[in-house]
């Protein structure tokens, strides 16, 4: 905790990952202090909105908080002794709009993935050029990829941990203005910059899959579909589900799609709903939970690219062009 001006700079860091904010304050004295971060936590949140008084009393590092409900002293350390951060001066840089950022992430997180017996999949791919960039998630059984346009810088490559990219866009949600993203000349660290404070990270290393392979360049069949109602009508789906493994069938006929789930000791689920179907009828079964973590950030139209039963399908988003979801089928007996 750093008071200066009239700023109280916070900073958190576990060596893998750091996080700074600054929030405004009455500062009369300038100083510097390292206390547990967890303690300092539970007690704040506890103390809510009321007004707070910090007093830094020497010797002993003592920080004393008062506010109209409470008196507390924490034992404090050396500031001197807090790990000092990486500067990101020198590397690849871009500079993007903060909510277009956040956007992008949401939409690839959930298909990171969390085995740490690959450990370049739990990350999220950023690479920038041509004045844009692109993220990109893979587990193995799904892929997500949304391309977003920087307003300078580039190019750039790295991979983010998912931890790390979940707390860019914690901090950055409500953020207006741009953030630049930096990774250090020497490739390890990367930094994310902006209104709302700074977050600084390990990089995953290792060489990314080449998923652009992965996505088809064409389909059989087509189905536009509303993204909120096929979003709902699957949700209800999911209870029949959970004891087949989240298995969900879905066929493809003129004008409809309809959506089968089974539960063999409970009973059965079926809807249909309207869609736009180009190409010949067909069926593909799915975990429902990859469906849903797709359509939980979709809004509008929907276009699913179907190449049979053993291909994997695809999702796109027609009215923006910038987003593309695969996802692996299963097999379902006839």
């Amino acid at each position: 905790m750093e008071a200066r001006a009239d700023l109280l700079v916070l900073t958190a860091t576990n060596l893998e990952l750091s996080i700074q904010k600054a929030v405004e304050a009455e500062v009369s004295l300038e100083g510097a202090v390292a206390v547990p971060g967890r303690l300092l936590t539970e007690f704040t949140s506890a103390v809510g909105s009321e007004p707070l008084e910090m007093e830094l009393q020497a010797p002993g590092l003592r920080l004393r908080l008062s506010s109209p409900s409470y008196d507390i002293e924490i034992h404090g350390a050396d500031p001197e002794e807090f790990p000092q951060g990486v500067s990101p001066e020198g590397g690849e840089q871009v500079t993007l709009a903060a909510g277009r950022l956040v956007e992008a992430i949401a939409d690839t997180l959930a298909a990171a993935s969390t085995d740490e017996a690959r450990p370049i999949l739990t990350g999220v791919r950023m690479s920038a050029r041509s004045r844009w960039l692109t993220l990109t998630a893979t587990d193995g059984y799904r892929l997500a990829e949304r391309r977003v346009a920087v307003e300078r810088g580039g190019p750039l490559t790295t991979t983010v941990p998912a931890r790390t990219m979940a707390e860019v866009s914690r901090l950055f949600r409500d953020a207006h203005g741009s953030v630049q993203v930096n990774v250090a000349q020497h490739g390890s660290q990367v930094f994310f910059r902006g209104s709302e404070g700074e977050i600084s990270s390990r990089v995953i290393d290792g060489a990314y899959p080449d998923t652009a392979r992965l996505i088809p360049a064409a389909w059989t069949t087509r189905a536009s579909l509303d993204a909120t109602e096929l979003n709902r009508r699957l949700r209800a789906l999911v209870p029949f589900a959970h004891e087949s493994a989240n298995v969900v069938r879905l066929a493809v006929a003129s004008g409809s799609v309809g959506l089968t789930a089974t539960a063999t000791d409970v009973g059965s689920a079926r809807t249909e709903m309207g869609a736009k179907v180009s190409g010949p009828e067909t069926a593909f079964a799915f975990n429902a939970r990859y469906l849903l973590d797709c359509l939980a950030t979709a809004e509008d139209q929907v276009d699913l690219e179907l190449q049979g039963a053993l291909a994997p399908a695809v999702i796109r988003r027609p009215a923006t062009g910038d987003y593309v979801y695969l996802f692996m089928p299963v097999r379902y007996p006839q």
